[in-house]
């Protein structure tokens, strides 16, 4: 069982999906306290996207983020020099951030899971269409080969929608806009849209 408050790590370009992977590099003394505690215990905390990249200065201390975001499993964690960590992180869940909890140096916040309608048929038209706006995407950005190595990798629907999401050249916001479906249809047509869109708007930038 889960605390019901989980430390909160905010980043400004990173978007971390269900069942995907992300390496970690922890330098700033509060997430080096933070990754000691997490390691001495339960192993999980929440990677959210930050709206707005922060001041320098401020290190993203009260920079606000989106309130949607993915329980994650460090599975891997790797010692450095002065209190630094590698960390491995694997996407659990999707969360919503509830309310943040002061009493720590580092951000924590009190969530809930947003379950994923597995339930919802994904129509065979749409895979059809899906698998084309790939493919024009792929054609566009020269990428045909590494698509198809990822199209090829055994995973269920979803987890091959993330995959896809963390690996293609979307932005942060578009990663968020595709974390946040709450369905496979849904999350198959808002990843078409955003490949028409980058298709489209690559055909108009070439004339």
């Amino acid at each position: 069982m889960l605390p019901a408050i989980l430390p909160l790590f905010p980043l400004p370009q990173v978007v971390l999906f269900p069942q995907t992977y992300l390496p970690l590099h922890v330098f700033e003394p509060r997430y080096q306290d933070m990754t000691v505690e997490v390691l001495n215990s339960h192993h999980h905390l929440v990677i959210t996207l930050m709206r707005e990249t922060p001041d320098p200065r401020e290190l993203g201390e009260t920079a606000p983020t989106f309130e949607i975001g993915c329980r994650a499993e460090v599975v891997r964690a790797e010692p450095l020099t002065a209190g630094r960590w590698n960390l491995l992180l694997q996407g659990k869940e999707t969360v919503r951030i509830l309310e943040e909890v002061p009493g720590k140096a580092f951000r924590q916040a009190r969530t809930e899971v947003l379950p994923f309608n597995s339930s919802v048929l994904w129509p065979g038209p749409h895979r059809r269409h899906l698998m084309e706006s790939l493919q024009s995407y792929a054609r566009s950005e020269g990428i045909e080969a590494q698509l198809g190595e990822l199209l090829e990798l055994p995973l269920e629907d979803r987890d091959r929608l993330n995959t896809l999401a963390m690996a293609l050249d979307f932005e942060p916001t578009e990663r968020q806009f595709l974390l946040e479906a709450s369905d496979l249809p849904t999350l198959a047509e808002r990843m078409i849209q955003l490949l028409d869109f980058a298709v489209g708007g690559r055909s108009i930038h070439e004339l």
